[in-house]
């Protein structure tokens, strides 16, 4: 398609997300709100690694894919004249709308060959790099991360001035009747996921309370030595029960696998966010760089364990002081024995148990064990947020609506006074 002909109605918008696994899910928000309009043909660019996964969890959408990351498949030679060739083909559907999602070189690289008044986002203008206004003031709320307020699907989806309900989104979770249990061994990141020693833990607790289930390892090859030491640490009926299937399934695979558990125990991972996108149940933690009320899995009523330290979230690229803190609250004996069926009479401060949740502005997590800190700042925000997005009956907290702008947001364009 190379745009509108003569008596054509239909209109295109494309989307261009460049970043990787997890953002490619946590993009569905704004692509089924942009599939709803009538008459609109949805184009999606995106790494050539993903492609195949994205045809899959995408059908309604039109995948255009370039090399984006080392992993693309795509000798570096080639890279340079794949791009150029295939930027003018994007360039050449003559998009009413563009959404850039990424603030890298690249996506501005591309910003550059549509015209600046289609493209939301991140925007490329008479050589500058810009954002748009509702990508400064969600960005900046991001950055304060101990109270940020929003969803990451949310942030992209609001780029649309009337996204649809976040109920239609991804489906209720439900049991597949399988009687398996997934269990990601890992994310990119390893410092935000629990070590084998823990997930032992964890996946015992789990194994108790469900009767002795059958576990499935799920990852990449790098992530092999871990299920082995994994195998190790489980007592011997447990371990009998386990099957390493960690290197042996592509993405593409991943949807029939996840399809067939009755939970996924996981980090904040893209297979986490692939589980939300199929409604399987999902029990996640979150520590380190991760935070729940940023990245938790979308939907109602997945259960989230979030570590509670004043240092999370961290920088992961930063060193940790602490001898990684906030690994301790998961292999404590209150919340494991509530995870096994049994009564846990002590929570601990430094551990929040969460439920996934959804309300007028997106999906948030609600806090049913332990106390958050800085809660009502947190709500305060997201209160004062959908105010400003037309949005009312968030739940209120303390934040102040001021803080939702910087001073550069009162001054007038040029020639304006």
């Amino acid at each position: 398609m190379e745009g509108k002909t003569f008596g054509e109605t239909v209109r295109h918008v494309l989307v261009v997300q460049l970043a990787r696994f997890g953002d490619l899910l946590q993009s569905k928000r704004l692509l089924l709100s942009l599939a709803a309009e009538p008459d609109t043909t949805v184009h999606l660019c995106l790494d050539v690694s993903l492609a195949s996964l994205a045809s899959l969890v995408y059908p309604q959408v039109q995948i255009h894919a370039i090399p984006c990351h080392r992993n693309a498949g795509v000798a570096p030679r080639d890279m340079l004249p794949l791009l150029l060739r295939e930027g003018a083909r994007l360039a050449g559907l003559r998009c009413e709308q563009v959404y850039f999602l990424n603030a890298s070189p690249l996506s501005y690289a591309l910003a550059a060959l549509f015209p600046p008044e289609t493209a939301r986002g991140y925007v490329r203008d008479k050589g500058q790099n810009l954002r748009g206004p509702w990508t400064r003031l969600a960005a900046r709320l991001l950055r304060r991360r101990q109270t940020s307020p929003l969803n990451l699907v949310d942030f992209w989806a609001w780029q649309h001035p009337a996204p649809i309900a976040p109920e239609q989104v991804n489906p209720l979770p439900g049991a597949a009747g399988s009687g398996r249990v997934g269990v990601v061994m890992a994310g990119r990141e390893t410092r935000r996921s629990l070590p084998p020693e823990t997930l032992a833990l964890v996946i015992q607790a789990v194994f108790q309370a469900r009767g002795g289930p059958r576990l499935v390892c799920l990852g990449s090859g790098a992530e092999r030595p871990l299920a082995r030491r994994l195998a190790r640490l489980l007592p011997p009926r447990t371990a009998e029960c386990l099957e390493d299937a960690t290197g042996r399934t592509s993405l593409e695979d991943l949807p029939e696998i996840l399809r067939g558990l009755d939970l996924l125990l996981s980090p904040d991972t893209g297979i986490m966010h692939l589980a939300a996108h199929l409604g399987t149940p999902v029990l996640a933690f979150f520590l380190a760089s991760a935070r729940c009320f940023e990245t938790g899995p979308y939907g109602w009523g997945h259960r989230v364990w979030q570590a509670n330290l004043p240092c999370v979230p961290c920088l992961e690229s930063a060193p940790c002081p602490r001898k990684h803190a906030c690994l301790a609250p998961f292999a404590r004996k209150d919340p494991l024995a509530l995870l096994a069926g049994r009564s846990a009479p002590d929570w601990p401060e430094d551990l929040l148990g969460c439920v996934t949740a959804l309300d007028a502005l997106g999906g948030t997590c609600r806090v049913v064990d332990g106390r958050e800190r800085r809660a009502e700042e947190r709500l305060g925000l997201r209160s004062a947020l959908g105010a400003y997005l037309g949005i009312s009956g968030l739940e209120e907290g303390c934040g102040e609506t001021a803080a939702l702008y910087e001073e550069t947001d009162w001054m007038l364009p040029p020639g304006k006074g």
